[in-house]
């Protein structure tokens, strides 16, 4: 997990440390072709997201990005220097959303301020998923929009030949989820999302914000789901910072990074 900037936040009323939640970036390859979904955040990251795609001796035809939170995206440009014939993708209502929030091709305030010299320029180089979709070695990797989950317009990939969805931030494994964006129907709305998740009936769900030490299993659905009726629930209750981020953590204390925790709790209660 990479550590955030001491200024980045307020110290945890626990003292424990700032931390941002492991990230998954996914191959989907045939026996030719590869797509990557998510590479990441910081220029490192990149860096070695692009020398393990290399190693699958696979043509990586693209890059497909699940939103427009920069942890998402923001090592594309590492990944096309090392693959510079591919493309970059994202629906056409992510791409709106990665220009309004990186202004001028340079990270968002709050992703310079929480890792200081390790984000390099952030272009916004996407285009949209072409009208005939996406492919791997022929089979179809198909985008759905999942609206509002833990940001605006945000999406899953499902690969109907391999029963998987490669949900981006729809679905969590295990790690405190992201909620300062929520405002007053984010958690409704997210709930939605992973209803459409679950309607595809997948096998295997690649969480966007994963314990590494876990599988895959489609029960993160319904994980995903307990965990945002619990922050409705606190969220109704509470009345402070402390208070939420303490409650979450009582009753997900085997979850990764109660730092997400406390950076949502920080972004509901100005104090």
């Amino acid at each position: 997990m990479q550590p955030l900037s001491a200024s980045a936040l307020p110290p945890r009323p626990d003292g424990g440390p700032l931390l941002w939640s492991p990230l998954s970036t996914t191959i989907v390859h045939g026996p030719r072709e590869a797509i990557l979904v998510d590479p990441g955040l910081t220029t490192e990251q990149g860096v070695k997201v692009a020398e393990w795609a290399a190693g699958f001796n696979r043509t990586i035809t693209g890059i497909y990005v699940t939103h427009a939170h920069g942890d998402h995206w923001y090592a594309t440009a590492p990944v096309r220097e090392r693959f510079p014939d591919l493309k970059v993708w994202a629906t056409a209502d992510t791409i709106a959303e990665m220009h309004r929030t990186t202004p001028g091709g340079k990270p968002d305030p709050f992703w310079g301020a929480a890792f200081p010299t390790l984000i390099g320029d952030t272009p916004v180089i996407a285009e949209a998923v072409p009208e005939s979709g996406l492919q791997v070695d022929g089979e179809p990797v198909v985008p759905h929009a999942a609206g509002h989950t833990d940001t605006e317009h945000t999406t899953f990939l499902h690969v109907p030949s391999l029963d998987l969805v490669v949900s981006g931030d729809v679905i969590y494994n295990q790690v405190h989820q992201y909620l300062s964006e929520a405002g007053e129907h984010g958690i409704e709305s997210w709930l939605k999302a992973i209803d459409a998740v679950e309607a595809v009936n997948p096998a295997t769900v690649v969480a966007g914000h994963k314990n590494p030490e876990r599988d895959d299993p489609a029960s993160t659905i319904t994980d995903t789901r307990t965990y945002l009726k619990a922050a409705a629930e606190v969220f109704a209750g509470a009345t402070s910072r402390v208070e939420y981020f303490d409650e979450m953590v009582r009753r997900f204390p085997k979850w990764l990074n109660p730092g997400i925790a406390w950076l949502t709790a920080v972004g509901r209660w100005a104090e």
